[in-house]
């Protein structure tokens, strides 16, 4: 990502500290306020990202749909998603930084609002969201979570089946004429494929190469399996002659001698 590394040496000191511990501040407190003190969700749903309300003045949904929480009645989902969401935020802007986070989160805003004024969708900060949590998948592949408490599984299987919904929603949308819905669904790719779309073809290409190469060598020197483990250095008796007879390699002898039992204590040692 040189382009972004450029990027940062000239606007690095412009970016908003602990971006994802305010996100989820902002929709923890949203979440609180929309099931436990009003008790509806009509003001939530004048946070979402709607093109014509937007066109009628309502410019505010330009930003506030990034904030919107879980609309669940189970608290427990509610904390243990936005836990997640934080977590995988966090652990990207330690890896990258906080300007380079920054702007992945905002090139996932910009385009989710670019496609939603395009196809006119409704729109919420479940893309954007996503599209941290397939970042945090493919730096942090081997990280480990316990799947309902008790089932442990990495993160690059989790990675793995959030791309499958992804197309499958895709192909499903192209199928039954949705293309609108096609394209949000493919919001996630978008900022995922900028920074990372690069170094898949690299790895993709530099793995297939070495898958070639390692062909051409094993077929090239084919290794021979001998068919015994063991070979008295005296007689040649094996042990696949004698499934029976014991073997020993002998201490005294220079380099790796094997003898059988009759030949153990009646060799000359190899010097």
């Amino acid at each position: 990502m040189k382009w972004l590394d450029k990027l940062e040496r000239k606007f690095g000191r412009y970016y908003i500290p602990d971006l994802m511990l305010k996100v989820i501040i902002v929709s923890a407190i949203l979440y609180v306020v929309t099931f436990f003190i009003l008790g509806d969700t009509s003001f939530i749903n004048s946070m979402i990202l709607i093109p014509g309300k937007v066109m009628q003045g309502q410019i505010w949904r330009l930003i506030t749909f990034i904030f919107i929480p879980p609309l669940t009645t189970s608290l427990l989902s509610v904390v243990l998603t936005l836990y997640f969401n934080y977590l995988a935020g966090v652990s990207l802007e330690r890896e990258w930084g906080e300007f380079k986070f920054n702007v992945y989160f905002f090139f996932g805003m910009i385009a989710t609002i670019i496609v939603s004024f395009i196809t006119k969708s409704p729109v919420d900060g479940t893309n954007i969201t996503l599209s941290i949590f397939l970042a945090f998948a493919k730096i942090f592949p081997e990280f480990t979570v316990l799947l309902f408490f008790i089932i442990p599984i990495k993160m690059k299987y989790l990675g793995y089946l959030s791309w499958a919904i992804v197309i499958l929603n895709v192909v499903k949308s192209l199928i039954t004429g949705n293309y609108g819905y096609a394209l949000v669904y493919l919001l996630p790719l978008l900022n995922y494929i900028v920074f990372f779309g690069k170094s898949n073809y690299k790895n993709t290409k530099i793995n297939a190469t070495s898958k070639i190469r390692k062909n051409k060598y094993q077929k090239a020197f084919k290794v021979v399996e001998m068919p015994y483990k063991h070979k008295c250095t005296i007689c040649g008796l094996t042990d696949a002659d004698d499934k029976n007879m014991q073997f020993r390699y002998c201490s005294k002898c220079k380099g790796h001698h094997a003898y059988c039992e009759k030949h153990i204590y009646e060799h000359e040692h190899i010097k």
